[in-house]
């Protein structure tokens, strides 16, 4: 099975290369310097990726220096340093670290940013929303802006409202026609409420690998039939290939979602992903449960104890600060990779 799976993601990968002639421009490489009109949509990557091209569909820009100089119904661009310098005639999906607006950008529709330190020059004819740290405003938006930021700059034009948290430190030197505060972006956090968090994490956890024990027991049986030798190396691999598929999945609905014939398959795929990285920590809890049942209380299996112990001891790790991150990000991994094991074919 595991074979079959590793042999339907090359196919996924591939399929997107061989019909570039049928309406999709598809380039990777280390430099990209593209200049075309495409009819369909376009996805490139690259370390620096320098777009010029004019795209009548979804424009997919991936990299690390993105410059996006052409012009597109739709932009879907993930960057650290973004330089957009062409027109949307729709809507901007924009993703980074350094985003910047050239002054003669033209966005038609709605533009949404998450950044770091974004500038923003040019025209936007409908509304803005922006997640970011510095944020600056040096345009003209015809609608409304919606901030989340810490630092808020507005020397441009806003026609419509200008919402920002509270605790954002804001300097109007512009034409804004409205103003609003919404809360703090940073709300407090009571003791009471960290308790009644971890309780509500905690007992979900319980229900949901209650109800995967009464309804699926089988699971829990292959799961431990196929780790009752595992070693530290069979962990990293779990951790390895739990941490290939959130990389690659991802990727593959991106390029499935350009294929019209392909949609439901990507938006499937979308859904069991998020499924799958929800339910991920109840696996590796089990697995850790599994492992202390066995090195430590030495008796007789029991599938219900064995996973209160794992949730347990993953649901207080997860609270330790610093170090609750760390282990929130491993259990998530090691529990997709588990996920995948459990498609691998029995020796």
């Amino acid at each position: 099975m595991m074979k079959k799976l590793i042999f339907l993601i090359v196919c996924l990968l591939i399929i997107p290369m061989i019909i570039r002639a049928d309406g999709l421009n598809f380039i990777a490489d280390e430099d990209v310097d593209d200049t075309k009109e495409v009819v369909g949509s376009s996805v490139i990557f690259g370390n620096n990726v320098t777009s010029n091209n004019i795209v009548e569909g979804i424009d997919m820009l991936f990299g690390n220096n993105v410059n996006f100089n052409g012009e597109s119904d739709y932009s879907l661009i993930f960057g650290n340093n973004i330089s957009v310098k062409g027109n949307i005639k729709n809507d901007g999906f924009i993703f980074g670290n350094v985003i910047v607006f050239d002054e003669n950008v033209t966005i038609d529709r709605d533009l949404i940013i998450f950044g770091s330190d974004i500038t923003i020059k040019g025209k936007i004819n409908r509304d803005v929303t922006i997640y970011g740290m510095n944020v600056k405003i040096d345009g003209d938006i015809a609608g409304n802006v919606n901030l989340k930021a810490t630092e808020v700059t507005v020397d441009g034009k806003i026609g419509g409202t200008l919402s920002y948290n509270e605790d954002a430190v804001i300097a109007i030197n512009g034409e804004v026609n409205e103003t609003k505060t919404t809360e703090k972006l940073v709300s407090e956090v009571t003791f009471q409420d960290k308790i009644w968090s971890f309780i509500a994490n905690y007992g979900g956890k319980l229900v949901l690998f209650l109800a995967f024990a009464l309804f699926v027991p089988q699971l829990f049986k292959r799961i431990d039939k196929k780790n009752e030798n595992i070693t530290i190396l069979n962990g990293f691999s779990l951790f390895g290939f739990g941490t290939l598929s959130i990389i690659l999945i991802p990727v593959i609905f991106l390029m499935l979602l350009t294929l019209v014939f392909c949609m439901p398959l990507a938006i499937l795929l979308l859904i069991l992903y998020i499924l799958a990285i929800w339910l991920s920590s109840i696996f590796t809890s089990y697995l850790v449960g599994n492992l202390i049942w066995k090195y430590f209380v030495k008796k007789d299996e029991n599938v219900y104890l064995t996973g209160l112990i794992g949730i347990s001891v993953i649901s207080v790790l997860s609270v330790v600060p610093y170090l609750g991150t760390l282990v929130s990000v491993i259990s998530i991994m090691i529990g997709m990779g588990v996920i995948l094991q459990q498609f691998k074919k029995d020796n």
